[in-house]
């Protein structure tokens, strides 16, 4: 029979040795960030005890464990070594294989590999790391290197621009047959050409245990076996309630190449606007859109800035004892949990999906902070759901700025 102690164990996996035994752990994920991350310690007074753990060197692969559970599939990025008269202390830090996407740029034309690669999926070095247990699809790549896209998919553009660094991409979603255009910026590093895709679609992208980069949306990982209780599991809680950046009223503004039969105003001032019906006194924020524009584009970024400001206000932060959940089952991000907190105002209705969290191993214990917000905080919008034709969405508005007033 498995101990407490052996599920929650947490192992480093390098170049086929195993490394544990750690007294501090940190390890991080969330749907708001594409690299997941790590940080283990060690302190001895007797530094020939840990001869073994100062052979760990930056950039070597590494897997991350909880027991049998894989957390975190990527590289050892620093190995921090101090001591003193009394001890030696060593750190392993780390990061997802994602990793490479936020510190490294897009291809471009005049320095894009000629290289070619295939579907990283199948030549993907990590592949017997991912046990395959999702059933999602493995969005494939280009033959060669693209530094700009015509009439393509978001995700299809995504997969290209991570393939170069061997991520491969997992679309666990149906998010349409929208098709765009698009071209790398010199100098932008991957996460940065990323961010500018997502703008138009308002996705969740994020990374898994295993180094894959993963277009999801809120609440897909399912619903959590228990519930965050005030006076049962939880041992500290927070919330801000700032409204310091929610607005009464959004208004996206955009353009788009004409044609023959769509020019001047048309194309030249496409808007959608948002109201926040829960906000009292008139407060607008303007946001001028990128790129290629469209009324059902505009209108559907005023809806998710509105949605997903409101839904900051009810952002909170508890912090429980154990990684596990009743079913020993980790907790995970991207799940619903049910809130039961009567100080902070959250009633046993209220769900919300789990946004942040990071398992904690210090003297005191082991604890996981769970961060989490409303839902609809993440919501595409009908905009993007079901997009109309230009034409369709041009008849459809108004043509003034009525609402704004």
């Amino acid at each position: 029979m498995t101990s407490e102690q052996d599920i929650n164990k947490v192992s480093l996996e390098v170049d086929g040795k195993i490394y544990d035994g750690w007294k501090s752990v940190v390890i991080s994920s969330g749907i708001d960030q594409i690299c997941r991350s790590f940080a283990v310690e060690i302190t001895d007074n007797f530094p020939g005890n840990l001869e073994k753990f100062t052979r760990l060197r930056s950039g070597q692969s590494v897997v991350v464990k909880i027991g049998t559970d894989t957390v975190c599939t990527g590289y050892i990025t620093s190995t921090p070594i101090s001591y003193d008269a009394k001890s030696v202390t060593v750190q392993v830090q780390g990061k997802s294989k994602t990793v490479d996407l936020v510190d490294c740029c897009s291809p471009w034309a005049a320095i894009a590999s000629s290289k070619e690669h295939t579907d990283t999926s199948n030549s993907d070095s990590w592949k017997d790391v991912d046990p395959g247990k999702n059933s999602v699809q493995t969005v494939s790549v280009s033959k060669k290197v693209s530094v700009s896209w015509h009439n393509q998919s978001t995700q299809k553009i995504i997969a290209d621009l991570c393939a170069p660094y061997g991520i491969t991409v997992k679309c666990q979603s149906d998010i349409g047959n929208k098709y765009t255009n698009f071209t790398v910026n010199p100098g932008e590093t991957v996460v940065e050409s990323i961010n500018r895709l997502l703008v138009k679609d308002n996705l969740i992208v994020t990374d898994d245990a295993f180094g894959n980069l993963v277009i999801t949306e809120p609440g897909k990982a399912g619903d959590c076996e228990d519930a965050l209780v005030t006076g049962e599991n939880v041992l500290s809680a927070s919330a801000n309630f700032d409204v310091s950046k929610i607005y009464s009223t959004y208004a996206v503004v955009g353009q788009h190449k004409g044609s023959d039969l769509d020019f001047g105003k048309q194309a030249s001032q496409d808007k959608g606007i948002a109201i926040d019906q829960n906000v009292d006194r008139y407060r607008l924020l303007v946001i001028k859109d990128t790129g290629q524009s469209s009324v059902g584009m505009t209108k559907s970024r005023a809806d998710f800035e509105r949605s997903y400001r409101s839904a900051q206000f009810s952002e909170s932060t508890h912090t429980i004892q154990g990684w596990r959940q009743s079913s020993k089952k980790l907790w995970e991000i991207n799940k619903i949990v049910r809130l039961i907190d009567n100080i902070l105002g959250f009633s046993s209705k209220k769900s919300q999906l789990i946004k942040q969290l990071s398992y904690n191993l210090s003297p005191s214990g082991t604890t996981c902070s769970i961060t989490t917000i409303p839902p609809e905080g993440y919501s595409r919008g009908e905009s993007n759901k079901n997009p109309k034709s230009q034409t369709e969405q041009k008849s459809s508005s108004s043509g003034s700025w009525a609402d704004v007033k």
